[in-house]
């Protein structure tokens, strides 16, 4: 018969009297003093494995990051790649200036020869003594390309006094100036002597002007100083070149994606290529996440077989030490790396094709780089601490609290007699 979960067999009851007496036990321990100062200084203990999880958690970042880093490089990558965002530049810019006005996807090269630039046209009238006395009044036009100004300036004033020659010089500047005819004039005045110069707006053939009349101080400013002409250029791309005229010295080549501004004479070479500032910054970047995984995974060596075999993937390198050392990585003897921008930017100016070959190619270092920490990101991640899950498993199966647990579960009477003892041994201490 059973009568509130006591049977009639009586082990029933003695179960049941032990935990009523633990019970009181309890209870009556409790208020004492003493217990109350020891279990206050138990603490919980943390899990054994929550370091393992950050751990795991750095791991992701680092492959991550390693993995961004490379993507910078990959040629096969967005438009945003430190290798596809392409930079123009000039052999020589005292003949060539040039600038990108529109993306500049392809890597090509140009040669650009410079026969002359545009000029404007410039007309100088004979130097007189600016402060000698006018001796003629002015009466003449200047007909350039947007219209004609006309000039009429009296050697006198109001009150008959006569003007000076810079006086005179001055006021038909002013008159040209303010007429719209293409053409600016203005006063040179040097060691007392004064003269009108007259200069196109604009440089080119089309531009010039003609200049008529009668000039008094301004006497030769119908004289061409410098005639306007065009500039005359040629384009060398894949072996066909074509010859150019422009009135402008601001051209372009390359579909009109490169802007060119002629300087002077002369032949130079233009190219679209890596934008060496932004790619010595990415593989800086690149070498800095490597060495920063490459820690991590040393650190945690023994951890599990997965950053066993990462590590040993990762230390493999990046590509052979020639080919590493052509764009300034070395490799150290704990398999790290160091980068040098001054040996890239020199192998960037003798073999620019090469570069971009190791940098971007396939199989290049980015994408050796980018693949390892792809894998990397792949790997189980109870493999990347299976040694630490079963050094904990080890731990808890042989913890004294585990035994005292397994054998307590088992009878009442040892779950008694090991619970009151315990609190009768911390009541005693």
């Amino acid at each position: 018969m059973w009568i509130n979960g006591i049977n009639s067999y009586g082990s029933g009851y003695y179960n049941y009297q032990a935990a009523i007496n633990n019970a009181r036990l309890v209870q009556a321990l409790s208020r004492n003093p003493k217990l109350s100062e020891i279990t206050e200084t138990v603490a919980p203990a943390n899990s054994s494995l929550s370091d393992s999880f950050s751990f795991v958690k750095e791991y992701t970042s680092s492959m991550s990051s390693l993995m961004q880093a490379a993507s910078e490089l990959k040629g096969a990558s967005s438009s945003a790649s430190a290798v596809n965002d392409l930079a123009v530049t000039s052999s020589d810019t005292d003949v060539a200036a040039v600038t990108e006005r529109l993306p500049v996807r392809n890597y090509s090269e140009y040669v650009l020869d410079v026969s002359q630039t545009a000029r404007a046209q410039v007309n100088v009238s004979d130097a007189v003594t600016a402060s000698g006395t006018a001796s003629a009044d002015m009466d003449f036009t200047v007909s350039g390309s947007l219209g004609t100004a006309s000039v009429q300036v009296s050697s006198t004033y109001d009150d008959g006094t006569a003007k000076t020659n810079g006086t005179m010089l001055r006021e038909a500047a002013s008159q040209i100036n303010s007429q719209n005819a293409g053409v600016r004039a203005s006063v040179i005045e040097e060691n007392g002597e004064a003269s009108l110069r007259l200069e196109s707006l604009n440089t080119g053939e089309v531009y010039g002007f003609r200049a008529e009349g009668e000039f008094g101080a301004a006497s030769g400013a119908d004289q061409v100083q410098t005639a306007a002409q065009n500039a005359e250029y040629s384009v060398t791309e894949n072996g066909i070149t074509r010859s150019y005229t422009s009135s402008g010295n601001s051209v372009t080549i390359g579909a009109g994606r490169i802007g060119v501004d002629l300087k002077g004479t002369g032949e130079v070479t233009i190219r679209s290529e890596m934008d060496q500032e932004k790619v010595s910054s990415a593989l800086q970047d690149l070498v800095s996440s490597y060495n920063s995984a490459l820690k991590v995974l040393n650190d945690n060596y023994g951890r599990g077989t997965g950053v066993d075999r990462q590590l040993r993937n990762l230390v493999r390198g990046l590509g052979s030490e020639q080919s590493l050392e052509k764009i300034g990585i070395t490799v150290n003897k704990d398999a790290t790396l160091e980068f040098d921008a001054d040996v890239f930017a020199s192998s960037m100016e003798k073999e620019p094709s090469l570069v971009r070959s190791i940098i971007s190619g396939a199989g290049g270092v980015a994408d050796t780089a980018f693949n390892k920490a792809s894998g990397g990101m792949n790997v189980n991640s109870s493999s990347l601490i299976n040694n630490d899950v079963a050094q904990a498993q080890y731990e808890l199966m042989n913890s004294p609290f585990n035994v005292m647990g397994m054998y307590s579960r088992n009878s009442a009477y040892l779950q008694n007699n090991f619970y009151a003892v315990g609190i009768m041994m911390n009541y005693l201490i």
